[in-house]
């Protein structure tokens, strides 16, 4: 039966190396803030996914959509719904051609944030499935506006999602669409275009949190 379902569809954890959630508590927080699905997208691995999907599996009320975050040769590109692990290093082309092949869709995050390793430029002719027009990391919002002029110029479906790379960033932007609880279907979803996207920025105190942790780790 289709529903309207909320959405976070890009998500990291501690298998991104730059994050410290377990997908344990990212599926608990997901649940407790009312989200029906989220995707775990961390950078070039598929491990976040394949332990979230598996503590998932007996849920009836919520869905992980398995993902990744591939570095490309322009910037980052999630593939969102795949089938096994990507390799990364390649063209945004070559890495769309085996995102579609392993079952999945190619999804533009921040595309327009350069120190974010975002495609910039390289985006506005490149054949996406889906672009992130509402990434709750941001200061002033401008990447994202940029973004929506693009969605909107070339009919692409636009996708909101928290990037979150801690528990308290969850959810912060979200995707509401029409689907069934399956990963099929929200990808049908998300290509239909009939997405809407909504929320709020990443508190910044929150942010310059993590940024301090993450220093302190390295040192």
């Amino acid at each position: 039966m289709m529903i309207k379902m909320i959405i976070d569809p890009h998500i990291h954890s501690k298998y991104s190396g730059d994050a410290t959630s377990s997908p344990g508590d990212i599926i608990r927080i997901s649940r407790d803030i009312g989200l029906d699905a989220i995707a775990i997208a961390d950078h070039n691995t598929l491990k976040g996914s394949i332990v979230a999907v598996e503590e998932a599996k007996d849920l009836e009320d919520f869905l992980v959509i398995p993902a990744m975050e591939l570095t490309t040769t322009k910037g980052h590109i999630v593939a969102l719904g795949i089938t096994q692990e990507i390799d990364n290093g390649l063209s945004p082309e070559e890495t769309i051609d085996n995102i579609r092949v392993h079952g999945g869709i190619a999804i533009a995050p921040h595309p327009f944030v350069r120190y974010r390793e975002g495609l910039c430029g390289y985006v506005k002719n490149l054949d996406i499935d889906a672009i992130e027009t509402l990434n709750s990391r941001y200061i002033f919002g401008y990447s994202n506006w940029r973004a929506k002029k693009l969605a909107e110029k070339r009919s692409i479906p636009e996708i909101g999602a928290s990037d979150a790379h801690f528990l308290g960033a969850i959810g912060s932007c979200v995707t509401e669409l029409e689907a069934e609880f399956s990963v099929e279907s929200v990808i049908k979803g998300i290509l239909s275009g009939k997405t809407n996207v909504f929320g709020n920025r990443t508190p910044l105190p929150l942010i310059l949190k993590e940024v301090i942790k993450k220093k302190i780790k390295r040192a």
